[in-house]
């Protein structure tokens, strides 16, 4: 062997070229098939424990509570709720619990006293565009007002995966 002989493997510019197209093929195919074995919703056995008796809300926008975006795009819309009217001493009363138009998660409510933690009402899931307009009370409320908040918890229209939810602080006016 000469001194300008070299031991090793000689790269030439083809060969990089061909790894480089074998790597991306290998890397699309497998994305590719990633993406076809994620389960669909109905695949994914996920069914939504939906609230029955909501109806579309139809009346004005309520007030939104959602933070601000800044001009990003905000992904879930929550009303506000400045208070709640109850009927003393009745556990059933008519309410509007909504769901804003658009949000991509189901809204599960608890209305709950401030004060002492307990909850008044629990829903099932409300999808969106619809409201509650009637709740039982787990008890009855004498007349006054009383610090409370409305628990938002939220699940995801695909697969009911947890996503952001919210505590609106609120007053329940009770008479």
């Amino acid at each position: 062997m000469s001194r300008h002989e070299k031991n090793g493997i000689t790269l030439k510019p083809i060969h990089i070229v061909i790894g480089v197209v074998a790597a991306v093929i290998v890397i699309t195919a497998a994305v590719l098939f990633g993406l076809q074995q994620r389960p669909t919703q109905a695949e994914s056995g996920f069914t939504p424990d939906l609230q029955e008796g909501t109806s579309a809300w139809s009346g004005d926008t309520l007030p939104d509570k959602t933070p601000e975006s800044n001009g990003e795009a905000v992904g879930i819309k929550i009303p506000g709720y400045p208070s709640i009217s109850l009927p003393a001493n009745k556990q059933d009363a008519e309410v509007a619990l909504l769901n804003p138009e658009g949000n991509p998660c189901y809204f599960t409510f608890e209305l709950v006293l401030t004060d002492t933690d307990e909850v008044l009402y629990t829903s099932k899931q409300v999808e969106p565009g619809q409201m509650i307009t009637n709740i039982t009370l787990n008890r009855a409320l004498p007349a006054g007002q009383y610090n409370a908040e409305l628990r938002i918890t939220t699940a995801s229209l695909q697969d009911g995966s947890a996503m952001n939810g919210a505590n609106v602080v609120t007053v329940l006016d009770v008479q």
